[in-house]
């Protein structure tokens, strides 16, 4: 599928009926690297997580689960 997540305020909204559903969500997997804290001239920390996180969902309406993938740099997609 791999198309960018639509949202309901906060929620991601069911790629199958592409409208706002009842949902529940499942369980999350975030991979687990070390990125060392980088900071700028004006002592900011400038550190960008990379890791990924894959989120199930569960849609009521048409009974479908469905997954999202992605970071907040990068942004999530459904899988």
């Amino acid at each position: 599928m791999s198309k960018k997540v639509n949202y309901t305020g906060l929620i991601p909204q069911c790629p199958y009926c592409k409208k706002p559903t009842k949902r529940s969500q499942g369980g999350s997997v975030t991979t687990v690297m070390y990125f060392r804290p980088t900071y700028d001239e004006k002592g900011n920390e400038i550190t960008t997580d990379s890791n990924i996180t894959t989120t199930d969902w569960y849609c009521f309406e048409c009974n479908q689960h469905f997954e999202i993938k992605g970071n907040s740099i990068e942004g999530y997609n459904y899988v």
